[in-house]
């Protein structure tokens, strides 16, 4: 009778530690991949990345007129646009795209800003203004909401924030149209407006121009109509202005003239 083959004491330790490795690795779970994130806090570089893909979203879904259609209109406004931006109230004039978008829509009179720093503004808005320092107090009230994080805010506060924190991540959102509608048709907080319009003086006061450009635009109950969807004016807005300004800048310094030769520029024949 044939004895069972044993083998030496030596493999058989070697062929069990295979075998408990074998076995401790089909055990082992795969590290779960996460699709979203929601937090209290978002870094610059986070609100960044979700206003990229609100802007690719936003090249899709509007009319964008492009630089090379009118490239005295993108350089007259980008020339404005960086002048605010490089202030010293600006701590992020390094970190953003502060780019400006100008939109084919004179039907409306609307301006937003990205939480990349990107600016929209239609031409209906474009037309409508009368003078230089309406446009630039505008560009200067928009910088606020991009440098406190406001339009990123606004966005997640809209949305559902788990979609949002999948877009922070990287990862594809069904709702990015949605958020992307929201930096055009949601309301920033009162309290939010008011410190912008704050931050808008002091960002011009150094200027030669007249700061109070806002209280014009909203006079005009046509500009005023579109505008207040976003950011809405009050009797408290216009007083906080009124008080606020202290000598700041030129009452005179409307530069309509310079304006209107802008306003030329934008349909060029």
């Amino acid at each position: 009778m044939d004895l069972p083959h044993i083998l030496p004491h030596h493999r058989f330790s070697a062929f069990m530690a295979a075998l408990a490795i074998l076995l401790l690795a089909s055990c082992r779970k795969e590290a779960p991949h996460v699709i979203s994130v929601v937090k209290d806090h978002y870094t610059v570089s986070e609100q960044k990345r979700l206003g990229i893909k609100v802007d690719s979203a936003l090249s899709v879904t509007e009319f964008v007129m492009a630089p090379e259609e009118a490239p005295r209109t993108y350089e007259y406004l980008q020339t404005l646009y960086d002048m605010v931006v490089q202030t010293p109230g600006v701590t992020l004039r390094d970190s953003l795209d502060w780019k400006v978008v100008v939109l084919k829509d004179n039907s409306h009179y609307k301006i937003f800003i990205s939480p990349s720093g990107k600016l929209y503004v239609t031409t209906g808005l474009l037309l409508h203004l009368d003078a230089e320092n309406q446009l630039v107090c505008l560009l200067a009230h928009l910088v606020y909401y991009a440098e406190t994080g406001k339009a990123f805010a606004l966005i997640k506060d809209h949305n559902d924030p788990l979609e949002v924190g999948k877009v922070v991540l990287g990862e594809p959102s069904e709702r990015i149209d949605e958020m992307a509608k929201t930096l055009r048709l949601a309301a920033y907080d009162h309290n939010d407006v008011l410190a912008a319009d704050a931050f808008q003086i002091d960002l011009l006061c150094p200027f030669n121009y007249n700061v109070s450009g806002l209280i014009d635009i909203y006079s005009d109950p046509q500009v005023n109509a579109s505008l207040v969807q976003n950011m809405p004016w009050s009797d408290e807005r216009k007083a906080h202005i009124a008080v606020s300004l202290g000598g700041c800048g030129d009452t005179d310094s409307l530069f309509v003239g310079r304006y209107r030769h802008f306003k030329d520029s934008i349909f060029p024949n």
